[in-house]
């Protein structure tokens, strides 16, 4: 729209230049001597200079007395010759573009009178009805030529205040989307260090106490079991804390999904040992268990089985838990049974965490409670969302 209006600008000061030539050449006719003792050709090359330099340097505040000193000369023009009369269109133009608005329409009126009537009274011999209805009508063009430039011009200005809004909002945008980027990696965060670092030192703060139990009942060959327990569970977790500062991923399996699991139940049945309060936990593998799943989905399935492990032995008080973990056609679902005290139904902040690890692979997590406590995921393996 911008290169428009330009063009249209480009078009007044083509036509201005053409209306005036065409003037000159109208009033010499075929004898080009006649324009020599005539004013004609001092006041048009008056007019052009006046009106190039108006184009090239017009400051805002000199526009209206630059518009007079054109109109003067091309009064001049007029008195001499009805032939320069159509310059009156390009200068309607201006006096309505450079003027305020009931002051541009009442110029355009008198520079309509000067055209239709100034060559009345100086040449009656030409003047006909037509030599007035001639200018009224291109007068009347210049208005509604404007009115279409003022709106194009309007819609324009438009068009940019929208252009930078959207800049603007854009730019908010992303400020908003870098603040939420932050928001989900923090919470990644604190669920990947609850999942594996703060479960660790929470085993070992336990056992270590079962451990100064025993060494105050002088039981050193618990005690030694129970250290034993201390040490392997510290260095997995400096393992794990050690890849998670490295690249700040989770960690990778490194192994099958059933294997994983049979590692998280070997552990958290070897922390209850060292507890002395012993917990029967076991796993069992459902169709096809050997097929490759996507590793964030197998992410998931491994971190749902630890918290629910942890939970069943932190809260439930239970005597055994199965573990079910099984692969369908289209999905695959883990099932954490124990038959301790039943869910009240309160999330904690890690199910809370793992709600949001399920469902950021599409998921689904159920807790369902009665005889025990069964915590069900299900997950597509149509997904293709990772996690975050």
């Amino acid at each position: 729209m911008t290169r428009i209006l330009v063009s249209l600008r480009t078009g007044l000061h083509l036509t201005f230049a053409f209306l005036l030539l065409l003037g000159l050449f109208r009033y010499t006719g075929a004898d080009p001597a006649r324009l020599a003792g005539s004013p004609v050709l001092p006041l048009a090359i008056g007019l052009a200079g006046t009106y190039a330099v108006g184009t090239v340097w017009a400051p805002a505040r000199f526009a209206p007395g630059w518009l007079a000193v054109v109109t003067v000369l091309w009064c001049g023009l007029v008195a001499v010759s009805d032939h320069f009369v159509w310059v009156l269109f390009p200068l309607a133009l201006l006096a309505l573009h450079l003027l305020p608005r009931w002051a541009g329409l009442v110029s355009v009126v008198v520079l309509w009178a000067i055209a239709a009537f100034v060559p009345r009274i100086l040449h009656p011999e030409g003047w006909t009805t037509g030599s007035a209805l001639g200018p009224a009508i291109g007068t009347i063009m210049a208005v509604a030529i404007f009115v279409v430039y003022r709106t194009l011009h309007s819609e324009a200005a438009r068009h940019r205040e929208v252009a930078q809004q959207l800049r603007s909002t854009r730019a908010e945008l992303a400020v908003t989307e870098h603040e939420a980027g932050r928001m989900e990696e923090r919470e990644r965060l604190s669920r990947e260090i609850h999942d594996t670092v703060a479960q660790g030192l929470s085993s070992i703060l336990l056992v270590s106490r079962a451990a100064q139990a025993s060494l105050a009942r002088a039981d050193t060959a618990t005690a030694a079991e129970q250290l034993a327990t201390i040490e392997e569970v510290a260095a997995e977790n400096l393992a794990e804390a050690r890849r998670f500062v490295r690249d700040l991923a989770s960690p990778s399996l490194g192994e099958s999904v059933p294997g994983a699991l049979r590692n998280v139940i070997e552990r958290a049945r070897a922390r209850q040992e060292a507890l002395g309060d012993p917990v029967e936990i076991s796993l069992q593998l459902v169709g096809d268990t050997g097929r490759g799943v996507p590793e964030p989905v197998a992410r998931v399935i491994v971190r749902a089985a630890q918290e629910a492990l942890t939970n069943v032995l932190r809260h439930a008080h239970a005597d055994m838990a199965v573990v079910t973990f099984a692969v369908w056609e289209d999905s695959v679902t883990l099932d954490v049974f124990d038959d301790g005290d039943s869910f009240d139904g309160e999330y904690g902040y890690g199910l809370r965490g793992l709600e949001a690890r399920v469902a950021a692979v599409n998921g689904n997590l159920d807790v369902l409670t009665g005889d025990g406590t069964t915590v069900v995921v299900s997950v597509p393996l149509t997904s293709a969302k990772d996690l975050p």
